[in-house]
């Protein structure tokens, strides 16, 4: 395995140059996805971006968050140039990924893959098993979803068994000065990709909260992507209330105050594999509004 040591920077192998991305940003710019462009310039110090070339003919690249307080880092993306696929390539961006997590002291790494289940994704998952990865799981399964559509089933479809000890509130008018009893629940009553304080790109202030007898169990975030865009960034209950009465109502009422936000014709959703309840109501109740459906796979390893 080769080491990998910040004060060299750039690893040479069969002729591929792999180099800190970040570093040579220039170059690896147009190839890194608009969305975790913008990520990594508002935040580089949570990714770690390692880019291959051969002299200047593009190869790979691979995008990776770190989660210092969970000790975890997510590979959000991992790709190979046409010329250069099923070379080992992948292989050697992941070998080096687990060297600089070691170095950073980060335990976990996870592995997203969002795509069909082709031969690319066969590849991939014998190459993770190789290394003593997790065999591939659904983790995550994303909705696009069309406002007037939406609009329509919901119409049709407005009753439901409400818990009327379930308060919703706005996040706007959440107290600032209690919020920090939230912060402390991140990594023990919640993960930290359902977090309201994961990233630098804030929910909107019209995302719902939910209280039960006075304290928070959960929320709806929503996000603005563009003008026309909105993403539900976390529908996210504590495990001990999570029945299917109270997730759909929670559900229901983040759409509903989602359709007070102007301007939007797309809402991306996305539901973990294990809230089976959330995933076979839209896919029955929402299913004239689903314009998109895909699903992303995991991979995890822990690193020793």
């Amino acid at each position: 395995m080769v080491k990998w040591f910040h004060s060299i920077g750039v690893i040479r192998v069969l002729k591929i140059t792999i180099e800190n991305a970040i570093s040579n940003l220039p170059y690896y710019q147009n190839f890194i996805p608009l969305n975790y462009r913008k990520m990594i310039e508002e935040s580089p110090g949570q990714f770690t971006v390692l880019g291959a070339r051969s002299k200047d003919r593009y190869a790979g690249l691979i995008i990776a968050k770190k989660y210092k307080k969970a000790s975890l880092m997510v590979i959000n993306y991992l790709v190979a140039s046409e010329w250069n696929k099923n070379t080992g390539l992948e292989e050697m961006f992941l070998y080096l990924l687990e060297d600089i997590a070691s170095v950073e002291k980060i335990q976990h790494i996870h592995y997203e893959y969002s795509g069909e289940r082709n031969e690319y994704f066969q590849y991939i998952g014998g190459l993770l098993r190789k290394n003593n990865w997790s065999s591939l799981r659904p983790s995550t399964f994303h909705y696009v979803l069309h406002r007037n559509a939406i609009v329509n089933e919901l119409r049709y479809n407005n009753y439901f068994n409400s818990n009327h000890e379930l308060i919703f509130f706005e996040w706007g008018l959440y107290p600032s000065n209690k919020r920090f009893e939230i912060i402390e629940g991140e990594e023990k009553w919640f993960p930290k990709n359902h977090s309201l304080f994961a990233d630098a790109q804030e929910v909107d202030k019209s995302s719902l909260g939910v209280r039960l007898d006075g304290e928070v169990i959960g929320w709806f975030l929503i996000q603005r992507v563009d003008p026309q865009t909105i993403m539900v960034k976390s529908i996210y209950l504590k495990e001990e209330f999570r029945s299917n009465q109270n997730s759909t109502q929670l559900l229901i009422m983040g759409l509903m105050q989602a359709l007070k936000l102007p301007n939007w014709q797309i809402m991306m959703l996305h539901i973990d594999d294990d809230n089976k309840q959330l995933q076979l109501f839209v896919d029955r109740v929402l299913r004239r509004a689903i314009q998109n459906k895909s699903v992303v796979y995991q991979s995890k390893k822990r690193v020793l």
